[in-house]
C-alpha cells in the first residue's frame, strides 16, 4: 500500500459497493471478502483493495442481445 491511497471506513465501502456493513463485519470475522486493515480499534479498507474486489466481480459480456423475445442466442 502506498501512502497516497485513501482509506475507507466500513460505511464508505458499503455505500460504494452496496454490500451491507453487517456483511462486511461477517466477512471480517470469517476472514473472507475484501482485505482490511485494523488500526487500533478502527477498521479501514484500502481503496486499491476495494477496486480490485470490484474488478473480480466484473462479468464481461459480448455484443448485444439482438434476437427476438423468447429465442436463445448461442455465444461461441
Amino acid at each position: 500500500m502506498t501512502m497516497d491511497r485513501k482509506l475507507l471506513n466500513p460505511e464508505e465501502v458499503s455505500q460504494l459497493t452496496g454490500i451491507s456493513t453487517t456483511t462486511l463485519a461477517q466477512w471480517r470475522y470469517r476472514k473472507v471478502g475484501i482485505p482490511y486493515l485494523r488500526i487500533g480499534r478502527l477498521v479501514r479498507y484500502d481503496t486499491g483493495d476495494v477496486d480490485l474486489y470490484l474488478q473480480r466481480c466484473r462479468i464481461e459480456v459480448r455484443g448485444q442481445h439482438t434476437s427476438k423475445r423468447g429465442e436463445h442466442v448461442r455465444v461461441p
